[in-house]
């Protein structure tokens, strides 16, 4: 889907990521990040890949309640879109 931010498209060293409801935070590297997933990863893929294994992503009645987010984005007043589940 063309137009999704990227890796490549944020530039700042450190990503910021944190789920509220769970209470989760960190920051993770951006070079290693690349260098593990290629400057391609788009942030809602990479979201579901900090997400992995919380019991909301997947609810009984198909929404996705998860709070995982980056906070980086937000402050650097970048939007994210969200994907629909198909």
């Amino acid at each position: 889907m063309p137009g999704l931010l990227t890796l490549r498209d944020f530039k700042a060293p450190v990503i910021t990521v944190e789920c509220k409801p769970c209470g989760r935070q960190g920051e993770l590297d951006r070079k290693a990040l690349v260098k593990q997933f290629g400057a391609s990863m788009r942030f809602v893929d990479l979201r579901r890949r900090m997400a992995m294994g919380c019991h909301k992503m997947h609810c009984s009645d198909g929404q996705d309640r998860c709070g995982t987010g980056f906070p980086c984005l937000l402050e650097a007043g970048v939007a994210v879109e969200v994907q629909e589940p198909a």
